[in-house]
């Protein structure tokens, strides 16, 4: 009976360091910081083989008693994005749980009722507007720059919020994002004189460049994890190769548009 509940309570285990490594993994942590919150909190069942494995889309963890069959969990991450908050939290609450300040249950309840996001869709698109006029001021754009960004920030937090909605792929809505921003940025030039286009589609693609996803990779690639450092300096590639795509094709359908007028 207790070599059951035993192994019921390393299943119990696996189940919760795994969730905590999902929910970092889906919030821009390194997959070397997600292995290692994993390993430690694995590490309290003082079972002879804990192996826990993180790549950008995937987690495996096995874990294996003396003269007992390993088990082994697969767990397929889809989306990921940035939330410091959330990975903070999973940092805390295996802290206390590895420091026997919380129970094994309460730990995997703590984990489960961290939230996916931490503000409203809201405040995340006046912090993408506020990104693209705050970068418009201090690339030296005078008042006209300053409201054309504005509107650029306006359109572009619309969009996305439209998008996400749709359930868009992230690399389809850069394109589309991209686009819109360099074609109302054309528009703009149109209507408001001396109006630097630079400026404003410069400051409006910052919310879209893959800064985190970059010195994740080559954060990973330092600790030794070249496949998943490699991923991800794929993923940042593709990333901005997608802006570029999306703004070259705006500024094209701009200056088409303004030629016809």
């Amino acid at each position: 009976m207790g070599q059951n509940e035993k192994k019921l309570d390393n299943k119990q285990l696996m189940r919760t360091a795994v969730l905590a490594g999902e929910i970092m993994l889906k919030s821009g942590a390194e997959t070397y910081r997600v292995e290692d919150t994993m390993a430690y909190i694995l590490n309290k069942s003082g079972a002879e083989h804990v192996d826990p494995v993180a790549y950008n889309t995937a987690i495996l963890v096995t874990l294996q008693e003396k003269d007992q069959k390993p088990l082994t969990i697969v767990r397929r991450v889809r989306s990921r994005g940035i939330n410091l908050n959330n990975i903070v939290g999973v940092n805390e609450i295996s802290r206390k749980f590895c420091t026997d300040e919380m129970t094994l249950d309460e730990t995997y309840g703590q984990l489960r009722q961290l939230k996916g996001r931490q503000y409203s869709r809201l405040v995340y698109n006046l912090g993408t507007i506020g990104v693209v006029l705050g970068f418009a001021l201090f690339l030296g754009g005078k008042t006209s720059e300053a409201v054309a960004a504005l509107i650029v920030g306006v359109v572009e937090a619309l969009l996305t919020t439209f998008a996400k909605k749709l359930k868009v792929n992230d690399l389809f809505l850069d394109v589309i994002c991209g686009s819109s921003i360099a074609l109302s940025s054309v528009l703009l030039q149109s209507v408001i004189i001396n109006l630097n286009m630079d400026t404003i589609i410069i400051s409006a693609i910052m919310p879209l460049v893959p800064g985190v996803a970059i010195t994740n990779a080559v954060r990973d690639t330092l600790q030794g994890d070249t496949l998943s450092g490699a991923a991800g300096i794929l993923e940042a590639f593709l990333i901005a190769a997608a802006i570029a795509i999306g703004v070259g094709a705006g500024m094209t359908a701009g200056r088409w548009m303004i030629g016809g007028i």
